[in-house]
């Protein structure tokens, strides 16, 4: 059996001749000239790339084992919106959330989900993965935390009215949530990530 491939090349085997930042709102666009090491040719490049900056997020799946239930939020999705599918823009989610200037992932955990749900986590989450989940244009880190949490002080609704952020909170069974997955009713890649992770690892 073949092992898993160790890259060929790394962090020194490209070069970044120049930035120009193409869009400055909300989120952030900057077009990179560069070149890098080649497989069939010693230098692939000079080549323009456009990278969507974006900064390091958590996502975290909320997890009451007593209930056997899972803590989701619904909410408006633009990018979906404008999709050519004719899936609902409101989608169903874990608690995630931007890390915030000089803040650890840990601590957006527990800032997130008191935002999004209400609840308190009394224990810290446990990290399992760390990911990109669009590389090919995108600079963006996930940091996928499990957590258990008790949902009988969970609130209805949340959000944070300055940031037009209007939630929807749901708890489902976890039975359910397999369910959905395994009928495609799952359409984003942290849930589908993080329902595979539970299937994977608890027996319910």
């Amino acid at each position: 059996m073949a092992e898993w491939p160790k890259p060929q090349f790394g962090t020194n085997d490209w070069d970044l001749q120049a930035t120009t930042r193409l869009a400055d709102g909300f989120f952030q666009l900057d077009q990179l000239t560069l070149t890098h090491r080649g497989y069939q040719a010693e230098l692939i490049g000079p080549m323009h790339r456009e990278l969507f900056i974006r900064t390091p997020a958590v996502v975290v799946i909320l997890c009451d084992l007593a209930r056997k239930e899972l803590v989701m939020v619904e909410q408006f999705r633009i990018g979906a919106a404008m999709s050519d599918l004719e899936d609902s823009p409101w989608m169903l989610e874990w608690v995630a959330g931007i890390c915030d200037d000089n803040e650890s992932p840990l601590q957006t955990c527990h800032r997130e989900v008191l935002e999004e749900t209400g609840l308190t986590l009394l224990d810290d989450p446990q990290l399992l993965f760390t990911y990109y989940p669009s590389p090919g244009g995108s600079n963006e880190l996930i940091h996928l935390f499990f957590a258990s949490c008790d949902v009988s002080g969970i609130s209805r609704y949340r959000g944070q009215a300055g940031e037009y952020e209007d939630l929807k909170v749901h708890v489902i069974s976890i039975a359910s949530a397999l369910e959905a997955l395994q009928t495609g009713k799952v359409n984003n890649g942290a849930a589908i990530i993080g329902l595979q992770w539970l299937q994977m690892n608890y027996s319910y």
